[in-house]
């Protein structure tokens, strides 16, 4: 699988456009961040507090069915280095792309 990468060369603002809209902001995110590029769309989500406390972590081997990242297995340019220390989740939406979306990151935490 080819590592996918935010260039921050081309995009120099970073993750930085506020998503004014969240499903189910109020039980999953505390706020969120896009980038629209030529291949799709980078999230930044930021959990809130209540989820914080049942996913203290994300760790594990996301190809372990067991592990609580598993959920993740299928998401493009998946980042979750920031996740205890900032509760942010980052990743990559292709064009075109009919699952692993900003939706369906959601529903891994409702």
């Amino acid at each position: 699988m080819d590592k996918i990468e935010f260039d921050y060369e081309k995009y120099p603002d970073g993750i930085s456009e506020t998503l004014n809209f969240l499903d189910h902001e109020e039980l999953v995110w505390n706020r969120g961040y896009f980038c629209e590029v030529e291949d799709g769309c980078w999230y930044e989500l930021y959990v809130n507090d209540s989820v914080k406390v049942t996913f203290p972590a994300l760790n594990g081997d996301i190809n372990d069915e067991n592990a609580v990242i598993y959920a993740f297995r299928g998401f493009k340019g998946l980042w979750l280095g920031d996740y205890e220390e900032n509760n942010q989740i980052t990743f990559f939406e292709p064009k075109n792309e009919n699952i692993w979306r900003y939706e369906e990151m959601t529903d891994i935490f409702l």
